[in-house]
C-alpha cells in the first residue's frame, strides 16, 4: 500500500458499518493509519480516524467528511463524475481491493443490502428502482461503487456512470475517449444540478438544456455519455432537420476502441466531425438551397479538404470568391485554382493572437515563436535547409510552425506542432533535434511550458 498524497493516511484495521436512519443512511469507516510528514521527515500515527459516506434521501445529496483527532479535517460533496479523481487517496476506501480477505462480513453482501437500502428509500419517496450494480476492475470496485451510489442519490435518473471501466479501458481513458470530456462545458453537471432544483426538471431534461441540445423525442431516446459530443457538434448546424441527419452518421463514424491506436482513432473521428460541421456553417449561407445533409454525407473528405483550402485562402480570394457565382460542386476546384495563384503574394497565416502568444516563449536562452507569415517559412526553410516551406497551405489553427532562435539570434531549429501536439523537430538539414544536447533540453522544458506533449522521436526526454 503507498500514496503519491503526503496528506493521506494510509489505514489499517479498518470497520465498517451502514446505519440506516429515517431519512438518511450512513457508511462509516474507524481505522488506524499512518502518515509520512515530509517537512518533518517523520511518519506519524493515528489512531481512531474516522469518516462518514452520508446519503441524505430526503434532499438527494451525498456528503463525505474525515475526522482525525476529533477534528473534521475533511469535507465535500459528493455524487458527481469528477469525484473519481477528487476522493483518490482522500479516502481509505480507495486503498482496499474489493476481494481483500477480511476478519468479518463479506463486502458484496454489504454493498448489496445498500443499494437495496437505498432503492427502498427512494421508491418510498415515489421513485422507481434503479439498478445501479458497479462492474469492471475488482482493485477499486469498492471505492467505485460508493462513489456510484452518492451519484445516484444525488442524480437519480441518470444513467450509471462506469466508475470501474468498461472493457479494457479504465475510467480516466472512458471520459477522455468516449465521454470527450475535455469538449464539455467546464462543471457542466453542477449547472446540470442547480437546473434540476430551480426547474424542476429531470437530469435528462437539464442535461439537455445545459448542453444546447433540443429536446426531441429522438435526442432523448438516443442521449447517452458516449454520444453527448456528436449530438453537440450535430446541433451546432444550422437546420433541426440537417442536425438530425448528422448526428445519425456521427454515431455510426465513431471507430471501436483499439488500445493499440485509440488516440489516433478517436483523435481523426473528432476533427472530421468538427471540420466538417465548420464547413457547413462557413458556407450555408450561399448554399442555403442545395446544402443538405444527403448532399454532404457522401462527400466529407472532400468537404473538408475544401475548408482547409478555404483557410488557406488570403483576403484578396476570398473577396473574388464572394464576387464569382461558384456552384458547390465546383468549389473545391475552384478554390484549389484561386490559392494555387497566392503563391506569388504574401500570406498571413490564420493563426489566433492566443495561440500565438501561447506558443512563444523564451527558455534557456533559446527563443521559441510561432511563424506567422509565408515569407518567413521560406526563408526559414532556406536557412535551415528544409522542405517546411510546402506546409504553406497546411499551416492554421490546427497546425503551427514554431521557430527556434538562439542567443546570437541564429535559426537553430524548427518544430512542427500539431493540435497542441510536437511531431516533428529539426536541426539543420533534417538532423534530429536530439543530436544537439541543449536545444533537446530547450525543446522539452518549452513543450511543458507551452502545454504542449512530445510524439516524435526527434526529442529524447532527458533524467
Amino acid at each position: 500500500m503507498f500514496t503519491t498524497d503526503d496528506r493521506s493516511i494510509l489505514p489499517y484495521r479498518l470497520y465498517m458499518t451502514v446505519i440506516e436512519f429515517k431519512d438518511k443512511i450512513e457508511v462509516r469507516l474507524t481505522y488506524d493509519g499512518m502518515r509520512f510528514d515530509c517537512e518533518k521527515e517523520k511518519i506519524e500515527w493515528y489512531k481512531n480516524v474516522k469518516e462518514v459516506f452520508a446519503f441524505n434521501i430526503k434532499d438527494e445529496r451525498a456528503d463525505w467528511k474525515q475526522i482525525v483527532e476529533g477534528l473534521v479535517v475533511g469535507e465535500t460533496a459528493i455524487g458527481y463524475y469528477t469525484d473519481v479523481k477528487e476522493m483518490w487517496q482522500k479516502t481509505a476506501l480507495s486503498f482496499f481491493h474489493y476481494r481483500r480477505i477480511i476478519k468479518s462480513g463479506n463486502l458484496t453482501i454489504l454493498l448489496r443490502k445498500l443499494r437495496a437500502c437505498i432503492n427502498q428509500h427512494m421508491v418510498n419517496k415515489g421513485y422507481s428502482r434503479k439498478a445501479f450494480y458497479l462492474q469492471g476492475n475488482e482493485s477499486c470496485r469498492l471505492y467505485g461503487s460508493i462513489l456510484a451510489i452518492a451519484r445516484k442519490v444525488r442524480f437519480w435518473d441518470a444513467p450509471v456512470m462506469p466508475y470501474n471501466g468498461i472493457g479494457r479501458l479504465s475510467f480516466k481513458e472512458w471520459k477522455e475517449y468516449r465521454l470527450k470530456e475535455q469538449h464539455l462545458p467546464e462543471n457542466w453537471e453542477i449547472h446540470v444540478e442547480k437546473i434540476m432544483k430551480k426547474e424542476g426538471m429531470s437530469y435528462q431534461q437539464a442535461v439537455l438544456q445545459v448542453l444546447g441540445l433540443p429536446n426531441t423525442s429522438f435526442v432523448r431516446r438516443n442521449l447517452t455519455y458516449e454520444n453527448i459530443f456528436a449530438f453537440m457538434h450535430a446541433y451546432s448546424l444550422p437546420t433541426l432537420a440537417m442536425a438530425n441527419e448528422a448526428s445519425k452518421t456521427f454515431i455510426s463514424m465513431e471507430p471501436p476502441v483499439d488500445r493499440r491506436n485509440i488516440y489516433w482513432n478517436i483523435d481523426t473521428y473528432k476533427q472530421k466531425v468538427m471540420q466538417i460541421c465548420k464547413f457547413i456553417r462557413t458556407f450555408y449561407a450561399q448554399y442555403m438551397s442545395v446544402m443538405t445533409w444527403k448532399h454532404i454525407a457522401g462527400k466529407i473528405d472532400l468537404y473538408i479538404d475544401t475548408l482547409r483550402l478555404w483557410e488557406c485562402a488570403d483576403k484578396i480570394t476570398k473577396r473574388e470568391f464572394c464576387k464569382a457565382d461558384v456552384p458547390l460542386s465546383h468549389l473545391h476546384d475552384w478554390l484549389s485554382v484561386a490559392v494555387a495563384r497566392q503563391d506569388d503574394r504574401e500570406v498571413i497565416f490564420g493563426i489566433s493572437e492566443k495561440l500565438k502568444q501561447s506558443l512563444r516563449k523564451n527558455i534557456n536562452g533559446y527563443n521559441f515563436k510561432c511563424i506567422e507569415r509565408k515569407s518567413e517559412l521560406k526563408k526559414a526553410a532556406i536557412e535551415l535547409k528544409n522542405c517546411s516551406a510546402g506546409y504553406a497551405r497546411r499551416i492554421g489553427s490546427h497546425v503551427q510552425i514554431v521557430v527556434v532562435v538562439n542567443k546570437e539570434g541564429k535559426l537553430t531549429a524548427m518544430l512542427e506542432v500539431r493540435e497542441h501536439t510536437i511531431c516533428q523537430a529539426k536541426l539543420f538539414a533534417n538532423d534530429e533535434v536530439y543530436k544537439n544536447v541543449a536545444v533537446n533540453k530547450a525543446c522539452i522544458a518549452y513543450a511543458r511550458s507551452a502545454g504542449l506533449t512530445c510524439n516524435t522521436c526527434d526529442i529524447e526526454a532527458m533524467d
